[in-house]
């Protein structure tokens, strides 16, 4: 510890053997770090109208130590540093700035860590300085040591902790549910997997639950472990929610427990932002332990910090004329610069062989869209020559976070047979952009009852239909409703949709365990769609929808067509690339009904490999 007049500088590093990229997730968490270090619970509060923009205002609920701070944003610079400053107005301590530096070297990283503090009153300030250095830096290291263990094992946290504290006959109720569960799904290594996470985890791990997340740990597919979620919910051994979450800094800014509670219309504060809800893109079905079984806590200990905005990668406040200098890694791909006083963009391209160095001119004047291609190592100055205080911060484009979006779940076959009642409120319209819809039909049905006879018949017919469902659902998309024998299906992303359907065709094109082949087509489209409530169950409307079942009418036998926006999403064009020796694909220009006078691409699709043989 070093002191500088009334300014006391702590420095404390730590060698640890895991790498920056693998620490960063959990070091990052200042929420959880602050509450293992015993720190009090804060809260946000507005008691100036003259705070900054990005700035926030905290105080603490420590009856014995009350304190309100301006808290400056945190910089960042994912996975090396980050820190933060906050001007107390009322307290012990007139300002603390810390920051932590995570530099790679040959034995994992050196973590270091200092902390700025300067006191109120100097005299009292002997006591906080000894309690620093021998509780709270050992404390902390102690912290540093479990996530560097996390970190290399490839661990979540709940590994390592005692069970916690459950409702009293919590553990008799988890008996009977695991064994109703394991009934009803036949998945026991899953649900085993999920109650020992409720069991294990901390509080701020289970404030929301994201299946996919679990899933991806535990090495399961999402769609069972989504379907494990969704019997626990309706057991109540775990609740749900639904977030709406700011398009802008991706965080949750309403939750409600029911869809016919959402409202429309929002308004981000941080982001001085008004948005719309919509079901394909800032919709998230949420899951916490059920109050049955285990209650926690829901207090924070921290705001603003790296974590809670994973998509951006660097972030920086910079005062009028001030400089700064970015040590980033970028994946390739896209990303953008954007401010919080400045409309538009930046639009970085992340290339092996782009420029080195570049700088960034923050002005009065809004971005203008500049493109420029960059290095994956890159050397990044910001220099504010605006008239403002800014804060700046690099995104990564068309970043999706791993989430239960409402979109898929609102249409599963699971979802709406466990919760028949969870629609939207009948009379609301919500926009669901950027969804994929899909058709198939069933093109020899007639003569197949014909020949075959309506009961015979009608057992294949359901059967199919069976087979797609299972196939849409672990592709993440839902069966929207069926239209004789006609299916319409959603998917939150093209190239799903067309993984979907490409099993279809695999497993439909020769025979089957169920009969001779079936002639099956499908058209899918990508677009934006009105989500309704249309007889107690999730519709969609839209010209989007209109193009989809039009293209899947003009499909031939065993034929695919994609309209040119499926073909041309990026994920897509990687897909038919890596599949280009399986499908062929054929282009063509073609007139859809009820499109007078306007001329379509399309892309015809057809397997070229032997088919599947399915067994039922």
């Amino acid at each position: 510890m070093q002191q500088e007049g009334h300014l006391h500088l702590f420095t404390w590093s730590i060698q640890l053997s895991a790498s920056p990229e693998e620490l960063w997730p959990f070091v990052s968490d200042t929420n959880q770090i602050f509450r293992l270090l015993g720190a009090p619970s804060v809260k946000k509060t507005q008691l100036t109208r003259s705070a900054p923009k990005g700035f926030i205002e905290v105080t603490n609920s420590h009856l014995s130590s009350y304190s309100l701070w301006e808290q400056e944003p945190y910089f960042w610079e994912k996975p090396y540093r980050y820190g933060t400053t906050r001007n107390y107005k009322v307290g012990l301590i007139k300002q603390m700035k810390y920051q932590v530096d995570l530099i790679p070297n040959k034995d994992g990283t050196l973590l270091n860590t200092r902390v700025w503090i300067t006191p109120a009153r100097q005299q009292l300030f002997f006591f906080a300085k000894f309690y620093i250095e021998r509780v709270l830096k050992l404390r902390y290291f102690r912290i540093l040591r479990e996530y560097d263990k996390c970190s290399s094992q490839q661990l979540l946290r709940y590994e390592l902790n005692n069970p916690k504290t459950l409702v009293r006959g919590a553990e008799s109720r988890i008996n009977k549910i695991k064994k109703t569960l394991i009934e009803e799904t036949k998945r026991k290594r899953i649900i085993n997997h999920l109650i020992n996470f409720i069991k294990k985890a901390d509080d701020e791990d289970l404030v929301r639950i994201h299946p996919f997340h679990l899933a991806e740990y535990w090495g399961e597919k999402k769609y069972s472990v989504l379907n494990v979620f969704l019997h626990a919910a309706k057991l109540d051994f775990l609740d749900f929610n639904w977030d709406v979450c700011c398009p802008n800094c991706k965080a949750p800014k309403s939750t409600v427990r029911k869809l016919k509670e959402v409202r429309t219309s929002h308004y981000c504060e941080e982001c001085d932002l008004d948005f719309e809800l919509d079901f394909n893109t800032n919709t998230h079905m949420v899951f916490t332990p059920h109050p049955l079984i285990r209650k926690i806590s829901r207090r924070r200990y921290s705001f603003g910090e790296p974590n809670t905005t994973s998509h951006k990668i660097a972030q920086h406040f910079l005062t009028i004329g001030e400089s700064k200098y970015l040590d980033v890694k970028l994946e390739e791909g896209t990303y953008l610069v954007r401010s919080h006083n400045h409309k538009g963009h930046l639009v970085l391209h992340a290339r092996e062989d782009g420029i080195d160095t570049f700088s960034v001119y923050l002005k009065n004047e809004d971005f203008n869209g500049q493109e420029i291609e960059v290095s994956t190592s890159p050397n990044i100055t910001l220099i504010n020559n605006s008239s403002k205080k800014q804060v700046c911060f690099i995104e990564k484009k068309d970043w999706k976070q791993e989430a239960t979006y409402a979109s898929e779940v609102g249409s599963a076959h699971d979802f709406r047979s466990l919760f028949p009642r969870e629609t939207l409120k009948e009379g609301t319209n919500v926009k669901a952009s950027g969804v994929t819809m899909l058709f198939t039909d069933l093109m020899n049905s007639t003569e197949l009852y014909r020949t075959e006879g309506d009961e015979f018949a009608i057992g294949r017919v359901m059967s199919h239909f069976k087979i797609i469902q299972q196939i849409i659902a672990e592709e993440r998309g839902g069966i929207v409703k069926t239209i004789g024998d006609s299916v319409m299906a959603v998917f939150r992303e093209p190239v799903s949709a067309l993984k979907a359907v490409e099993r279809i065709q695999q497993i439909f094109t020769g025979s089957t365990g169920i009969g001779d082949s079936f002639k099956i087509k499908a058209g899918i489209h990508f677009g934006d769609c009105t989500t309704v409530n249309l007889n107690d169950r999730t519709d969609y409307f839209g010209t989007t929808v209109n193009i989809a079942a039009r293209l899947v009418d003009i499909a031939k036998e065993k034929e695919i067509i994609i309209s040119e926006a499926v073909f041309e999403h990026p994920d897509v064009q990687l897909y038919l690339n890596k599949k280009k020796e399986i499908l062929f694909v054929k282009e063509d220009k073609i007139e859809l009904k009820g499109f007078k006078d306007e001329a379509f691409k399309v892309k015809q699709i057809r397997l070229e490999r032997p088919p599947l043989r399915l067994v039922v």
